[in-house]
């Protein structure tokens, strides 16, 4: 596992671990002004999962948060920091985005076509972008009062959406509902992807 900085305006901090798999997966992190970081618990359960599964891994803080440069630019200089990210792993690129990371990744798909697995995404705080036809999953708490279902519903297609009961946005002490539909998406991603 190696601490490093990436890009140049700002450089962003970043961990990533190399595995032998080819194939990397790029983890973003909740809204850097609500406290979030690439050491929360739903980012962290990711990257176990990824790792368990063989893949590389990359985490990074977005600019202005834990030792990244920067300031917080409300999305467009993070989806920036998500590009320098992709562009830094020489191998394909699979991105699982949390919380405002996933709309994040949502926008940096206007740009590229990789596949996604989205955790929460807020389609009740953000206007997401429709991501019908894309190689996009995404899974979400029932309870979760960010996500609003219908939302999510109509900007995805509806056998890639995964509601998981009695779970709320946050996921504290559910992680173990997570990882399972992290493990068989990855694997599915993988099948059809590379």
């Amino acid at each position: 596992m190696t601490d490093i900085f990436i890009g140049t305006n700002p450089s962003i901090e970043t961990v990533y671990e190399e595995t032998p798999s080819g194939l990397c997966a790029i983890i973003t992190h909740p809204h850097s002004q609500m406290g979030g970081n690439m050491h929360n618990n739903v980012v962290m359960a990711a990257w176990d999962t990824v790792l368990k599964k063989g893949f590389s891994a990359l985490r990074f803080n977005f600019r202005g948060v834990g030792r990244s440069g920067g300031e917080f630019e409300g999305g467009i200089g993070e989806i920036a920091d998500l590009a320098a990210a992709v562009e830094y792993v020489d191998c394909p690129v699979i991105i699982i985005g949390y919380s405002f990371g996933s709309w994040v990744a949502a926008n940096f798909l206007k740009e590229v076509d990789l596949p996604c697995i989205f955790i929460s995404p807020p389609t009740g705080m953000f206007s997401f972008p429709s991501l019908k036809g894309f190689n996009v999953w995404s899974v979400a708490g029932s309870h979760d009062p960010f996500c609003d279902q219908e939302t999510l519903l109509d900007i995805m297609d509806k056998e890639r959406v995964t509601m998981i009961e009695n779970v709320d946005h946050f996921w504290f002490g559910d992680e173990d509902k997570l990882q399972p539909y992290l493990e068989k998406k990855l694997e599915l991603i993988r099948s059809i992807s590379y």
